[in-house]
């Protein structure tokens, strides 16, 4: 699934997120159709992260593609 934010705790550390792009997660299978999909639609790669270091529990961390729990988290940071 996706949501935006503006910062994000990762493995421990706050880190400033890109507004204009979402957070996503996707499983395994689908890592590869969701990396192209956020370079089509936001014209920039996202940083990417696994999703156990991701470390807030209200984010949605099931792959917007079939549901299932991500192992791989898409996103923005700021002054990267």
């Amino acid at each position: 699934m996706y949501a935006r934010m503006r910062t994000i705790r990762i493995e421990g550390k706050e880190v400033e997120l890109i507004e204009e792009f979402p957070v996503r997660f996707a499983c395994m299978e689908h890592v590869e159709e969701e990396l192209d999909d956020y370079v089509n639609e936001f014209e920039a790669a996202p940083n990417t992260y696994r999703a156990s270091s991701i470390e807030m529990d209200q984010v949605d961390k099931r792959c917007r593609v079939c549901g299932e729990p991500g192992q791989i988290a898409l996103l923005r940071e700021k002054g990267m």
